[in-house]
C-alpha cells in the first residue's frame, strides 16, 4: 500500500473569472472546492489510477471537517489525526483574459507538541502496512524544520520507501535523512546549492550530488521541456507531450503519484518516469487540481520517449 502525509492539509478553493484586477471587484464565473494539500492531491491521482492509497495528516476545525466530508465523498480512505487548530483555506484564481493563476495560501494551524507526538506514532503503525510513504508539503507551525527527516529515520528502519516533496530547511534536513525519492524544482534546488540554475547543466550536477548521497531517484519536473530522472544507473530525460495547458496547480503532485504508483507496481524506473510526465501532464490540461483519467494518462504515454543521456 502507498500512504501520503499532509501535514498542513487545506481546503482547496478555485476562482474563475473573466479577468482578474487587484484593488476593484471581481465577479467570480465559477467556484470548485475540495480538500487538498500536496499529499492529497498525490494520494488522489493514485486512486485515479487504480492504486491501493491512504491519506493521513493533520485536520482541524470546520475546515479540517470539509476536508474529510469531501474525501469520503470521492471515496478516498483517510486517517487524520484531529487537532485543535483550524485547518486552512488555499485559493486559485484563474484569470481567463491573462491565463494567469494566482494563489493565494493560507499559513495554517500551529500544531501542538502532544499532537505531534501522536503524528510519529500514527506512522509507525502506517509503516506495517506501506511499502511506500509519499511526504509532500509545506511544514505548519509548531513542528520542528527536522520534522520529516525525523519521519524518514523512523521509516527507514522499517523498511518502508519515502518519497519527499518539500522546500526550504524542511527539505535540506530531509536530504540529510536519505529518502528514497524527491522532486524539487528549480528554484528550491537554487536554495540548496547556493546559487541560481542558469541551464541544465546546473541541475545535473545538484542531482548527481544528491544521487551520490543514496537518494535512489532523484526528479526535476521542467514543465514543457519534460523531466530529468537522476538514478544510480545514470541520467534520464523524458519529453514533455503536447497538451492545452489550462491548470498547472496540482502538477507537480500528479507527476510524484505517478512515479510512486507505477513504482509500487514493479515497473522499471523508465516506465516509471513515462507515467509520471503523463500524469503531470494530463493534470495540466484540466480544470480541477489533481484531475487525472488513467485513459488519458495511457493515452500519452504514447507520446513520451526516455533517453539516458548519461551513464553513470
Amino acid at each position: 500500500m502507498i500512504t501520503t502525509v499532509t501535514l498542513n492539509a487545506a481546503i482547496d478553493q478555485v476562482y474563475e473569472m473573466n479577468s482578474f484586477v487587484m484593488g476593484q471587484t471581481n465577479r467570480v464565473m465559477q467556484k470548485f472546492q475540495q480538500g487538498g494539500g500536496k499529499g492529497i492531491n498525490v494520494a488522489r491521482v493514485i486512486k485515479a489510477l487504480d492504486g491501493d492509497v491512504l491519506i493521513g495528516g493533520f485536520i482541524g476545525g470546520l475546515n479540517g471537517e470539509k476536508i474529510k466530508v469531501s474525501l469520503q465523498e470521492q471515496r478516498l480512505p483517510t486517517s487524520f489525526i484531529q487537532i485543535e487548530g483550524e485547518s486552512r483555506i488555499c485559493l486559485t484564481v484563474t484569470d481567463y483574459q491573462t491565463k494567469e493563476m494566482t494563489e493565494l495560501l493560507e499559513e495554517g494551524p500551529t500544531i501542538q507538541p502532544h499532537e505531534w507526538k501522536e503524528m510519529l506514532r500514527w506512522v509507525e503503525v502506517q509503516a506495517e502496512s506501506s511499502e511506500y510513504l509519499v511526504l509532500s508539503g509545506s511544514l505548519p507551525k509548531g513542528l520542528p524544520s527536522n520534522a520529516y527527516a525525523t519521519i524518514i529515520h523512523h521509516l527507514k528502519q522499517k523498511g518502508v520507501r519515502v518519497a519527499l516533496d518539500t522546500s526550504g530547511e524542511a527539505l535540506k534536513q530531509g536530504i540529510e535523512a536519505i529518502p528514497f525519492a524527491i522532486k524539487p524544482n528549480e528554484d528550491e534546488i537554487s536554495q540548496l546549492i547556493g546559487k541560481p540554475v542558469e541551464k541544465q547543466e546546473d541541475l545535473i550536477q545538484a542531482g548527481e550530488k544528491l544521487r551520490d548521497l543514496g537518494i535512489e531517484h532523484v526528479c526535476f519536473s521542467l514543465g514543457e521541456k519534460g523531466a530529468l530522472f537522476i538514478n544510480s544507473t545514470g541520467i534520464y530525460q523524458v519529453n514533455a507531450p503536447k497538451i492545452n495547458v489550462v491548470n498547472t496547480v496540482g502538477s507537480g503532485d500528479a507527476f510524484l503519484a505517478g512515479l510512486i504508483f507505477k513504482l509500487s507496481q514493479g515497473a522499471s524506473d523508465e516506465e516509471a518516469y513515462r507515467w509520471a510526465v503523463a500524469c503531470g501532464s494530463v493534470n495540466a490540461g484540466e480544470k480541477e487540481i489533481a484531475k487525472v483519467q488513467k485513459e488519458s494518462v495511457e493515452r500519452l504515454l504514447k507520446e513520451l520517449q526516455v533517453t539516458n543521456i548519461k551513464e553513470k
